[in-house]
């Protein structure tokens, strides 16, 4: 003879049933928050193009100097890794007279200078040489131009938030 479950085993069965299926949910919401995250991470670091900067030298190329003509010049993709284009302003003493030359390249190292880069750091050499450095990391070809770039983390804190409220409840 068969025996009837009892009403409350019944009713605990479908409660576990409910929390299993809410925390299924849950997870799955969080690996695909998890997986979104992952790309844009991979996509921003592993596929990321080098930077373009204008390459000249206004010794050798008059039309290098300012005031600078972007048209005037192709911009060349630097190596992999490097991450910022720099202008330079050298004034040097010679023959009785100050000569400037511009020289605009790809900069592996450097720190950019406020206002994106619009502001430079001057050095005074010891013989009668001022440099004038120009950083700048916003967009191709920005020691010729200018623009504004989102930061990573502005694009990884809504997925990062999702999933802290997410596994904080798990």
């Amino acid at each position: 003879m068969r025996t009837r479950p009892r009403p409350y085993q019944n009713l605990h069965s479908d409660l576990h049933r409910e929390q299993f299926s809410i925390y299924k949910m849950k997870w799955l919401i969080a690996s695909m928050v998890g997986a979104v995250a992952i790309f844009l991470v991979l996509d921003s670091v592993v596929a990321q193009k080098p930077i373009r900067c204008f390459v000249c030298n206004s010794y050798f190329q008059k039309t290098c100097a300012d005031w600078f003509n972007n048209g005037s010049y192709n911009q060349e993709p630097c190596d992999p890794g490097v991450t910022m284009c720099r202008k330079i302003v050298q004034e040097v003493y010679y023959d009785d007279q100050w000569n400037t030359r511009y020289i605009r390249q790809c900069a592996p190292s450097g720190e950019v200078g406020g206002d994106q880069g619009r502001e430079c750091v001057e050095r005074t050499g010891t013989y009668r040489v001022k440099m004038r450095y120009c950083h700048c990391d916003n967009q191709d070809g920005c020691n010729g131009a200018e623009s504004v770039k989102i930061p990573m983390i502005a694009m990884l804190l809504p997925a990062l938030t999702t999933l802290g409220l997410l596994f904080r409840k798990l």
